[in-house]
Parts: structure tokens; C-alpha cells; sequence
């Protein structure tokens, strides 16, 4: 009875699994018909459409040929970073082998404009910032000179902007609608534009300007342009620096003979040397009135003149764009070394419209030769033998000391005080609207604290201490020159005010 039960149970499941079995046969064969007949539309339907001049096509295309070439040349492409700072490196071991100023700005703008569509740079001068030369990326050995540009500091332009900051400035220039002075003058359409200023010693000297008329604000690599221009604003302070070394070292050679040189001597006939000056000024032969001594060599031949120097061209930038710091230590120099016979003639420097100006008359009044005194054996004159500045010319006496002095300590004072005439003439000769301002508002020293304080570091250290423990010259020139005589209009923060 039990093993009837065992095979009709056992008949049972088998049936019971063999339906299930069945059934799921009948659905996998359903869905692999379904995915038959899908598999064939896809075929069908990708057969009637060709890839063939899609986008699609063309980019896989590119990549291929791309991938191809490079495997059989075995080089990869450089990206854009690797090759912009192969380019500053090599602009700026270029600029470093300059050796003056001029051929260092022109390294700068062509290297320069392979940053952007077109460079350009201005001095500034004054109260303006004048064109000097640009240059486009299309035609890099073409400096084309903009001498006639001209913008106003008091403008708002980006140009200017730049320079009263101290900064880089960048923008979308056709926004600007003040930029527009700017614009018409150099031309074109330019839609982004980029100022930096070249700072020499706190002072704003020339702004490096750049323009591209793509949209593309990446068009113009700003940060490539200021790494430059930092590069040549320091290149250009130490070109101002080993140009007046070679004058320092040779003055004391230089001025020796001038002083043992008799009356006699200094009137005769002969060829005056060429003075190694730091600007190239247009020379003019004139007669310089002999001295009374020497009355009987009237008769002589006059001395012949050198050849005139090469003038000062309207197209090149100043070689002397560096400080008041700079122009009057090499002006300093430059008259020490320039003593010679009296008979010589004396260069008279010219100026044009597109240079920085050259001292005006109150530093050329400073600058003027004076006679030869004789050499004492005095210790304390000579342990300060070496002048300030050069000898006056004959005829052309000294005015009086404030204070009474030997004759032995006369000569140290006088050249503190023709030093001291000379700091303070550049100061209003590159600050005239704060002078101007100053003196009205009495407050001179806080508008002209930077430039004051330094030109007075520079006479501390060039003055004998015996002749600055006795007077300040300096300080009596501030009064006289700047403030009119009226010590109150320096302003209650200056220093040496009661």
C-alpha cells in the first residue's frame, strides 16, 4: 500500500515540474523571438542612415589622423602653457642684454606683442602720457612710432588709469565710453584692452598698453604682459645705475688736473674732450669769457669746438625715464668729469616734444662750471676733495653764504648748496600741479612727502657732515624754491617746521 502512494506521489511533482518546465520554454522562446525581430529593425533602420559627413564623423575623423601622426613622428603636441613660457623666457633674456634704455623698450614691445593683436607703449612726461612706439603681432620687426598721441593724466582713460594706480588695469574697452580719446587716436576697434605701468624706483616712468579686437577675453595674456613688463621696469633702473658708475670712478682722475691747471693754461687754445654724459644733447661751439689773468692769450686762435653730438630724436624714448634720484646723481657726475679749460666750448642741451623734458633753467643754472680753486693741504678739505658738483665759470660769482665760513670750507658749501638747489629743482620740475597746489593749501610736505624725503636721504649722504652740522642747505632750499620763501607753507608735518 505504501509504495503505491510513493509512485503516485512521485508521478504527481513530475507533471506539476514538467508544465512549469514547459511554460518557461514557451516564454524564453517568445522573448528571444522579440529580440530577433528588434536586432532586425535596428539593421534595417541603421542601414537607410550613413554617418558619413555628421559632425559626428568629422570629429572621429580628426582624432584618428591626429593619433596616426603623432605615432609615427613619435612627438606630442605642446600645450599653450609650455610655449607662453618659452616666449617670456625668451623675451626676457633678450631684454637682459640690452644695454641701454631704448633698445630695452624695444624688446619689450616686440616681445610683447605676441601676447596680443597690438602693443604700444606711453611715457609719461609730466601731466602726460606720450606716445612713443607700437607694434602689432602680424608684422613684430615693425616699431611704428605714435609721437603724436597724447593723453592728459587727468583723463579717464585705461592708459591713465593705469598710471595714477599704479596697477594693471584691464577692460572691455567699447564699454569705456572715456576711452574713446584714446581710440581715436591710435585707431582701429579694438573690444579688450590692457594697461600695465612700468615702475622705476615708486615712480610710474611709461604704461605698456595692449588691445585685441577678438572677443575673446583670453585674447590678450595680461598676466604674461606684466611679468614683462616688471622685467624691463628693473632692467631699465639698472641701465640708470651702470651708466652713472663708470662717471663716479673716473671724476677724482678727472678733476685733479682741472684744479692744478694755472690761469694761463686754462686759456689756451686746444680741443675740449667729449664729456661722458648720460644724455646725448646737441653741442654748440661757444666762446666762454677768459679769465682776467689771462687777458694777453686774447690773441690766440679760439679753441676749436667737437663735433656736435648726435641730437636728441623726437622717435627715442628718454635714456634717462629713471628717477629725479637718477638724473641728479648723474648730473652731478657728469660735471665733475666735464671740468675743462676755460676756453672750451660748453654743450648746450635741446629738447624735443616727444622726450622727457630736460632740466629746466633753474637745474642748468646748477649745473653751470665754476673756476678751479687751488688745491689745499688742509686735512679737513681734503678728506672731502671730491666735488658735488663742477667747477663754476669765470666771470660768475657765487653768492654770498648765509653763514661765515674759511676759505677752506668755502668750496664744500658752495657744492652743498648747488646739490641741495639741484634735488630740490627736479622735485618741482616733475611735480609743478602739486607745487602749485601745495603752496596754496600750505601743506607742501604731505603732497610731496615721498619725493622730499628721498632727495633729502640723497643730500644726507652726499654732504659733508662738517658743512650739514653747520647749515642745511636743503632746507633752505625747500623754502626758497617750493614754498616762496614762506617756511609755513611746507605745512605743519614737515619735519623741520617750528
Amino acid at each position: 500500500m505504501s509504495e503505491e502512494l510513493e509512485n503516485s506521489l512521485q508521478q504527481a511533482v513530475e507533471t506539476y515540474v514538467n508544465e512549469r518546465l514547459r511554460i518557461i520554454d514557451e516564454r524564453l522562446s517568445k522573448l528571444q523571438t522579440d529580440v530577433n525581430d528588434a536586432l532586425s529593425h535596428l539593421r534595417e533602420k541603421s542601414g537607410a542612415e550613413s554617418l558619413d559627413g555628421t559632425t559626428l564623423s568629422a570629429s572621429i575623423f580628426a582624432h584618428l589622423q591626429t593619433a596616426r601622426g603623432q605615432k609615427l613622428s613619435g612627438v606630442t603636441l605642446t600645450p599653450p602653457a609650455a610655449r607662453d613660457s618659452r616666449t617670456i623666457r625668451r623675451t626676457t633674456d633678450e631684454i637682459e642684454k640690452q644695454g641701454s634704455q631704448t633698445e630695452i623698450l624695444r624688446s619689450l614691445l616686440i616681445g610683447s606683442s605676441q601676447f596680443a593683436e597690438r602693443v604700444a607703449l606711453f611715457v609719461i612726461k609730466g601731466d602726460q602720457a606720450i606716445g612713443w612706439r607700437a607694434c602689432r603681432a602680424s608684422d613684430m620687426a615693425n616699431l611704428e612710432m605714435i609721437g603724436g598721441v597724447s593723453l592728459p593724466l587727468s583723463s579717464e582713460t585705461i592708459v591713465t588709469r593705469a598710471a595714477q594706480a599704479k596697477s594693471s588695469q584691464s577692460e572691455e574697452i567699447r564699454s569705456n565710453p572715456n576711452d574713446q580719446l584714446l581710440i581715436d587716436q591710435l585707431r582701429g576697434d579694438p573690444h579688450f584692452a590692457s594697461a600695465i605701468p612700468l615702475t622705476v624706483r615708486g615712480k610710474v616712468v611709461a604704461v605698456l598698453y595692449a588691445d585685441s579686437a577678438s572677443a575673446d577675453a583670453n585674447a590678450i595674456n595680461s598676466d604674461a604682459l606684466e611679468v614683462l613688463a616688471r622685467v624691463a621696469a628693473m632692467a631699465v633702473g639698472l641701465a640708470s645705475l651702470q651708466r652713472a658708475a663708470p662717471a663716479k670712478t673716473e671724476s677724482p682722475a678727472v678733476s685733479r688736473p682741472a684744479e692744478a691747471a694755472a690761469p694761463t693754461e686754462a686759456a689756451a687754445p686746444g680741443t675740449a674732450p667729449e664729456p661722458e654724459s648720460t644724455y646725448t644733447p646737441q653741442v654748440e661751439p661757444r666762446t666762454v669769457e677768459a679769465a682776467p689773468q689771462a687777458a694777453e692769450a686774447e690773441a690766440t686762435p679760439a679753441a676749436t669746438a667737437p663735433p656736435a653730438a648726435e641730437a636728441v630724436s623726437e622717435t627715442e624714448p628718454p635714456e634717462s625715464v629713471g628717477s629725479a634720484e637718477d638724473q641728479a646723481t648723474a648730473a652731478a657726475e657728469e660735471q665733475t668729469i666735464s671740468e675743462a679749460p676755460a676756453a672750451a666750448p660748453e654743450p648746450e642741451a635741446t629738447s624735443s616734444a616727444s622726450t622727457v623734458a630736460l632740466p629746466s633753467s633753474e637745474i642748468r643754472a646748477a649745473l653751470q662750471t665754476s673756476a678751479p680753486s687751488e688745491p689745499s693741504s688742509s686735512p679737513f678739505l681734503s678728506e672731502y676733495a671730491t666735488p658735488l658738483g663742477g667747477a663754476r665759470r669765470f666771470g660768475v660769482s657765487e653768492p654770498e653764504l648765509p653763514i661765515d665760513v674759511g676759505e677752506e670750507e668755502r668750496r664744500l658749501h658752495n657744492d652743498a648748496r648747488r646739490y641741495a638747489r639741484l634735488l630740490v629743482s627736479e622735485i618741482k620740475l616733475y611735480n609743478e600741479p602739486k607745487v602749485k597746489a601745495g603752496r596754496s593749501a600750505g601743506d607742501l610736505y604731505d603732497r610731496l612727502r615721498e619725493d622730499i624725503d628721498r632727495s633729502r636721504q640723497m643730500y644726507d649722504k652726499r654732504v659733508a657732515p662738517p658743512v650739514a652740522a653747520r647749515h642745511d642747505y636743503f632746507h633752505q632750499e625747500l623754502v626758497n624754491m617750493l614754498a616762496e620763501g614762506d617756511a609755513a607753507k611746507l605745512g605743519a608735518n614737515y619735519p623741520d617746521a617750528s
